[in-house]
């Protein structure tokens, strides 16, 4: 689900997002090995611009799926709220929990 919610978000976090938060998600996924110091390096060496930083950014991490997507989405929401705001993203268990999943079965 966590993939979905970034995909429906990707032109505007094309546009709106900022190098400094770049960078910040790229050290958050590679710490996180959910990328190697060379999908890193390519993210930020073979782009000339920050929206095409961006742009292969935000591609690696939904191809990586949802544990990649909810690294970003946290890391969004605590580190750029502004940008979290303007995405409408919340670190809340919303963006992995189905009704389904949040609905409690106690024993009889």
């Amino acid at each position: 689900l966590t993939d979905k919610v970034l995909k429906g978000k990707r032109k505007l976090f094309i546009r709106s997002v900022g190098e400094g938060t770049i960078n910040g998600l790229l050290g958050e996924l590679f710490e996180t090995r959910m990328l190697s110091q060379e999908e890193m390096e390519i993210v930020k060496w073979e782009n000339a611009t920050v929206m095409d930083n961006a742009r292969a950014l935000l591609d690696s991490a939904v191809q990586k799926g949802a544990p990649a997507c909810q690294i970003c989405i946290t890391y969004i929401c605590e580190e750029d709220r502004y940008l979290a705001a303007t995405l409408g993203l919340s670190a809340g268990k919303s963006h992995h929990l189905t009704t389904q999943d949040s609905q409690v079965v106690l024993p009889s």
